[in-house]
């Protein structure tokens, strides 16, 4: 790297100053037949079931429930229509929409009030919006929301043998499976 022109010009001599970088001399010490310690994590059972339980939740299918009311963990089919003092809000009514009971993605109390409605039942459920609503004309505000359960799914979560091995791996039984997973 040419650091700076000292001297240029016709008839005179080019002098400048240059900037090189050189590998440095390197006096190697004794570096022959030196043993080094290997460090291998062991793996826990909580670390095993935690990657079989990712397999696990990959498999898992939804089932249509009829002979049952809603209760936590169920995946409801449902319409709903929101009123605030007696008058809908925007974005407080829908059809068919899907919801996990227990997710807590809906208002404070609204997942509760649905546990134990069957198919087809229609029912008020009295809520609250909280105070850090997103909606600033919603904050701490009582609502109703009129819902009607369309459709109750719950999830089936398959055996953990031989078939679910096979279907999540590449292995024949699940012994092998978990032996993989181990390694």
């Amino acid at each position: 790297e040419v650091d700076k022109v000292d001297q240029i010009g016709v008839g005179k001599d080019l002098k400048f100053t240059v900037k090189v970088f050189v590998k440095p001399d390197v006096e190697l010490g004794e570096y022959k037949g030196l043993k080094a310690v290997k460090y291998t994590h062991k793996v826990t059972d909580e670390e095993i079931d935690a990657r079989i339980q990712r397999d696990v939740d990959k498999a898992t299918t939804m089932a249509d429930v009829n002979d049952r009311a809603v209760e936590n963990g169920a995946t409801v089919n449902l319409n709903y229509a929101g009123t605030v003092d007696g008058v809908a809000f925007e974005g407080g009514t829908a059809e068919n929409q899907t919801l996990e009971i227990g997710s807590g993605h809906f208002i404070p109390g609204f997942e509760e009030q649905m546990i134990g409605m069957q198919i087809g039942e229609e029912k008020d459920l009295n809520v609250k919006f909280p105070e850090e609503y997103h909606a600033e004309n919603l904050k701490g505000k009582d609502a109703v929301f009129h819902v009607k359960v369309n459709g109750i799914q719950a999830k089936v979560k398959p055996a953990l043998d031989d078939d679910f091995a096979a279907d999540v791996s590449d292995y024949a039984t699940f012994d092998e499976y978990k032996a993989a997973i181990v390694k």
